[in-house]
């Protein structure tokens, strides 16, 4: 397998059970020896049938002996609340010194252990006997909500059940972003219901607040589930060690220097012992993975590099130490802390190598194997030296999201259920009933993070499945996969509390910058009946009309409008659907469509209907994204805009910097929606000048944002004085900086808001397509207006290399009266020249003007150039009477017209 960093590569037959598909109705007694239960995932380890049977009543009552009340009441409130939503009838729990069950009650009972302590039995009769330690009634309850989930009626028999591998679990690399807790709830309620008994979560980062992870551990042991909090060392410290530079190895940041003597204080005093006694669970994992790994070389680890670690192995451990001595020494020291809280340390194998001499890590960590790199320690090594080992095999347990360069990669349930066990390595199988194997557990790493959380829920739903019946190790309830058990998963379903009703819009609510040409989806993440789903706006016969289409292989709900949606429309979306369980969803969004594309001044690189191909996208990594950009004419800018992507929470600032990367302001955007182009102003406009490449920027703290790869490949983006040059994406990580990277001439969909000090009717790029001279001098003028009061402050044209002599620039008034004048000076052989008036001049709003320049003779045009209005800013040109005119003689007020030609006159002007 490829050498990646974690953050790439981060005794029931089988017939028996399969007969039990298919729930039959109710027969008598007597012929029930050979019936069987329900079927359950995972399947129970052993079923004897007996005479009876058990019918659950129109209420149900769950008794829990007085004595055994402090160790059962959670099981029991939490078997009653699940009754009650899958059975659709009233359950309560009873306290009784001595229990007197009637028919239908449930008796939960505190024994002996059922081979280990979360093994249990329930005798079926008219009432149910739940008896075993307080993990194995939890895990009973479990079983008899799937039982009556699919009927009411169990044959009467015993039921005998336990785990094989005590370590049933799940990882959430949430230190890369942040989960809700709704989310971690439902999550937890999955786990339970497939007896499930760990759960990873980083702690210590602003994605997983403190106060959020002692919540999830609170809800966690209702659950029979313990947290296990994981906080790395003494790798991958990039924020721990934030604020403590002195610990950090040269050009190796993340990584802390554990040489010396003041890294070992910080890792207990600072680091463990505050968390330590946040938590009560039995369990810490310290990380301790890729230290000083270098993925250029192998995965080879670095100790060349940091002669000072080899020199404090030798000082601690004596003159055969080797280098990694100290890092296993160090794991060593640590784990004296965790074990003095009461807890069992563990780590990641990966630091584990075949050098390890005089520093052994103590036999009382657990190691938990997810690599098989040159130069480590095996599993079965570790095995054979003592270790307790459990498995993280990425091939077969880990959830990679989506990249641009790669697929999503999602454990697959098939194969989870017909090749994997614990014994099965990324470098070996050994005996999957070594006694040193302590289980498995599927990892959903988050980089990038590019997706839902409801989506990751969904995609998780059959390995979980999978992996619990392989974890249980119980007499398989189908041969393979395919054969059975795929069918399974649809019979047992979701726990009945698992929240119903989640989907995802798109666009979220509340998004502006919609575009007109776009379909309004939904996806939801339960078992939806196709037809009942309905999509509108606005009610059935005010709204704007269109058409719903369900796609059940995406679970994606689609609302096609009827037609282009109007623009600045705000859109009142709301949908129904129902479950296959009967029950109903509902929901609405607003949206709000983009504005129209505007030639109006002040002015930005892209409209507001344009936008990113990829809407959401992050690396999780703080960065600092941006366009450089250039103007034709001087002037202000006044803000910086972005497109926000969904779901990006975080606070955004906007900067503009100097062609030499000078920062030249910045504010904090406000009020932003939950998605499309934000906008915020300086606290005064920056006046800048034209020609060099300016730069605006946003921060994204979280790394989120909207892209499109080779944007900028060979192009640029044109909008009136506004332009771009090629390759204008740019961005940097860390804190807000100059952004000074490209990648894939990427556009990040940054902008500018710009007000230049004058403009004109025609964008420095327009040319004519003709030159002529004529044998006589000429006026040459385009007739012209505003649709706001302004100033006219000078003329430009044209310029033909055959067009010599001198010119003059003119303004008349739209009935001929010559209000100003200016001879040009100084012009280049070629293209635009201008001129300023001695004094502005201040025309009417709506009045009709002329500009123009006379000549020897020559001048430069486009047939048929103004046949149609032009406009730009507020200046416009009328279709009513010609446009492009002329004189036969210089200085003389041009009427004449000749095939609408535009003669690439231009006022410069401003507005009020």
């Amino acid at each position: 397998m490829p050498n990646l960093p974690r953050r790439q590569f981060l005794a029931l037959s089988g017939g028996a059970a399969l007969a039990g598909l298919v729930a039959g109705p109710a027969t008598p007694a007597a012929a029930q020896s050979t019936a069987v239960p329900p079927p359950t995932i995972p399947a129970l380890q052993s079923w004897a049938a007996g005479s009876g049977q058990y019918v659950a009543p129109s209420s149900v009552r769950i008794i829990v002996r007085g004595a055994d009340a402090a160790a059962l009441r959670p099981a029991a409130e939490t078997l009653a609340a699940a009754l009650a939503k899958a059975l659709n009838r009233p359950a309560q729990v009873e306290v009784q010194d001595t229990p007197a069950p009637a028919a239908g009650d449930v008796v939960l009972s505190l024994a002996a252990a059922v081979v280990n302590s979360e093994g249990y039995e329930i005798k079926v009769g008219a009432a149910l006997e739940v008896s075993g330690q307080r993990a194995g009634v939890f895990h009973a309850a479990q079983t008899i909500v799937q039982w009556l989930k699919q009927a009411t009626t169990v044959p009467g028999g015993v039921a005998r059940d336990w785990p094989k591998y005590p370590e049933r679990g799940f990882l959430v690399a949430n230190a890369a972003r942040f989960y809700t807790t709704a989310w971690w709830k439902g999550q937890l309620d999955e786990m339970a219901y497939l007896k499930l008994n760990m759960l990873w979560v980083n702690i210590g980062y602003d994605t997983a607040p403190l106060a959020q992870a002692k919540e999830i551990e609170a809800y966690a042991a209702k659950y029979n589930i313990g947290l296990v909090p994981l906080t790395g060392m003494p790798g991958h410290m990039d924020k721990l060690l934030a604020n403590r530079p002195d610990l950090k190895l040269p050009n190796w940041g993340s990584h802390m220097d554990i040489s010396k003597d003041a890294a070992y204080d910080y890792g207990r005093n600072e680091v463990l012992a505050p968390n330590l006694r946040e938590f009560t669970t039995p369990y810490w994992h310290l990380g301790a993975d890729e230290y000083i790994t270098d993925f250029t070389q192998n995965a080879r680890v670095r100790y060349d590099l940091f002669p000072q670690l080899g020199l404090k192995a030798k000082e601690r451990f004596g003159s055969t130490a080797q280098p990694v001595d100290v890092f296993t020494g160090f794991l060593n020291d640590m784990n004296e802390t965790v074990r003095a809280s009461g807890k069992q340390m563990r780590i990641w194998n990966d630091g584990l190598l075949t050098s390890i001499t005089a520093a052994p890590l103590n036999k009382n960590i657990v190691v938990e194997h997810w690599v098989s790199w040159e130069g480590r320690k095996t599993s079965e090594q570790l095995l054979t030296e003592g270790y307790l080992v459990h498995n993280s095999n990425g091939d077969f347990l880990y959830y990679d999201p989506a990249t641009t360069e790669s697929p999503r990669r999602v454990p697959d349930p098939r194969r989870l259920y017909n090749e994997f066990h614990p014994g099965r390595f990324t470098d070996r199988t050994v005996d999957r009933n070594h006694p040193g194997l302590r289980g498995a557990k599927l990892h959903l790493w988050t980089m990038p993070f590019s997706e839902h959380e409801e989506l990751q829920s969904y995609l998780l739903t059959e390995p979980f499945r999978s992996l619990s019946q392989v974890l249980w190790d119980s007499p398989r309830p189908a041969d393979t996969y395919d054969s059975g058990f795929s069918e399974l998963i649809r019979t047992v379903g979701r726990p009945p509390l698992f929240p119903v009703g989640r989907f995802t819009t798109s666009p979220l609510p509340g998004a502006t910058s919609v575009w007109p040409q776009r379909k309004l989806q939904i996806t939801l993440y339960d078992d939806i009946v196709p037809s009942s789903v309905q999509i509108r706006e606005g009610g059935s016969e005010t709204g704007i009309p269109g058409q719903t289409t369900y796609d059940a292989a995406t679970r994606t709900a689609t609302f096609t409008p009827a037609a282009v949606l109007p623009y600045s429309k705000k859109l009142a979306m709301s949908f129904v659907a129902r479950t296959t369980s009967g029950q109903s969803i509902v929901g609405e969004w607003p949206l709000t469509v983009a504005k129209p594309p505007s030639i109006a001044y002040p002015r930005s690189l892209f409209n507001d209907e344009d936008g990113p191909g990829v809407e959401w996208y992050s690396d999780l990594r703080e960065s600092e994204l941006g366009v450089r950009f250039r103007v034709d004419r001087p002037g202000v800018v006044l803000g910086v805009k972005f497109y926000k992507a969904p779901r990006d929470v975080a606070v955004h600032t906007g900067s503009l910097w100097s062609p030499s990367g000078q920062k030249l302001a910045t504010a904090t955007f406000t009020g932003e929606t939950s998605g499309g182009w934000q906008e915020v102003r300086f606290a005064q406009p920056v006046r800048i000048d034209a020609g060099g490449n300016y730069t605006v920027s946003y921060h994204s703290p979280a790394g989120s944002f909207g892209y499109n790869h080779n944007f900028f490949d060979g192009r640029t983006q044109d909008n009136g004085v506004l332009h771009t040059p090629t390759a204008a994406g740019y961005f940097s990580h860390g804190p807000t900086w100059y952004p000074t990277q490209s990648w894939k001439n990427t556009n990040y969909w940054v902008d500018v808001i710009f007000q230049p000090d004058t403009y004109t009717l025609f964008n420095v790029g327009e040319a004519p397509v003709f030159g002529v001279t004529e044998g006589t001098s000429l006026e040459l003028g385009m007739r012209f207006g505003s649709s706001v009061g302004g100033k006219v402050h000078g003329v430009r044209f044209f310029k033909g290399t055959h067009n010599t002599g001198t010119h003059v620039g003119s303004l008349w008034t739209g009935s001929g009266q010559k209000l100003t004048s200016a001879t040009f000076t100084g012009e280049s052989a070629g293209g635009w020249q201008e001129v300023r008036f001695a004094q502005p001049v201040t025309i009417e709003a709506s009045a009709d003007y002329v500009i123009s320049y006379s000549s020897g003779g020559g001048f430069s045009a486009t047939e048929q150039g103004l046949a149609s209005a032009r406009a730009n800013g507020t200046l416009f040109t009328r279709t009513s009477q010609p446009a492009g005119i002329y004189a036969l003689s210089a200085g003389t007020f041009p009427t004449l017209s000749y095939q609408a030609r535009n003669y690439f006159v231009d006022p410069v002007f401003s507005e009020g």
